[in-house]
């Protein structure tokens, strides 16, 4: 009992030292989905103010065949016009909610450069091949990113979608990593999940070190015959997924 308890507070200081972080980031990175960015403005608007928000395009989700629910409708400008009206329609029923939502929307820096044409994919949908040079351009965006850590790397927040941050994890969180934190590679992160990483880059390029889930956010632990490499399988949103605490299953 003693030794669960001495794990239980590892396990707190831990997730005190990642949050410290998250609440002081370099720089704030969504997808320009307008559901990402919603929650960037809603979620984390307390550090916005400190961080610009930089709506990255290769943050998108994976497009399928169809997928009208990953298919853009504005670019540039227009994507901060259309996270205005979507915020105003959430709480038109609260006028007063919706003045001061609002109002703090407008101290929000939005940094809107990088998708000032179409970036979604077409409606046939993106190949392996497509998905993989996206992460690429994902993952060298953020090694890209100056801040505050030593040598000059910085504490970056991606609010993302679930195929995207499963692809992330299955391609680069290292196979020596803690079992509780496998099925990152092969399972959904629901809607409200929150998972932090240390990412390092080497000569074979990035690694994801170590993650921990964080608020509340509870990992189940992967089937022993999950290798990763599920892509293309389960559902598009996890959402039938989620349960409180989150769990990713």
């Amino acid at each position: 009992q003693a030794h669960g308890v001495e794990e239980m507070k590892e396990s707190e200081a831990g997730e005190a030292a990642w949050l410290s972080k998250l609440l002081s980031p370099d720089v704030v990175y969504s997808s320009p989905f307008t559901r990402a960015l919603q929650t960037a403005c809603i979620a984390l608007q307390d550090i916005l103010p400190k961080s610009h928000l930089v709506v990255m395009r290769e943050a998108r989700e994976h497009k399928r065949l169809g997928g009208a629910d990953s298919t853009g409708v504005a670019v540039g400008e227009e994507i901060r016009e259309r996270v205005r009206e979507e915020i105003y329609g959430l709480y038109e029923d609260d006028p007063e909610k919706s003045a001061q939502v609002l109002k703090e929307l407008e101290q929000i820096t939005m940094d809107t450069s990088s998708v000032t044409e179409e970036w979604w994919g077409n409606v046939l949908g993106e190949t392996f091949e497509e998905i993989d040079e996206n992460l690429e351009a994902l993952m060298h965006r953020l090694r890209c990113s100056r801040g505050s850590l030593a040598g000059g790397g910085a504490v970056a927040v991606l609010v993302g979608h679930s195929y995207i941050i499963r692809t992330i994890f299955d391609a680069y969180l290292m196979k020596g990593a803690a079992t509780q934190y496998r099925s990152l590679r092969s399972k959904l992160i629901p809607c409200c999940g929150v998972v932090a990483a240390r990412i390092t880059w080497d000569e074979h390029g990035p690694k994801i070190l170590e993650a921990m889930p964080l608020l509340n956010t509870t990992l189940e632990r992967p089937d022993p015959t999950e290798q990763g490499g599920h892509r293309a399988s389960s559902c598009t949103c996890g959402r039938n997924k989620v349960e409180i605490p989150c769990v990713i299953s």
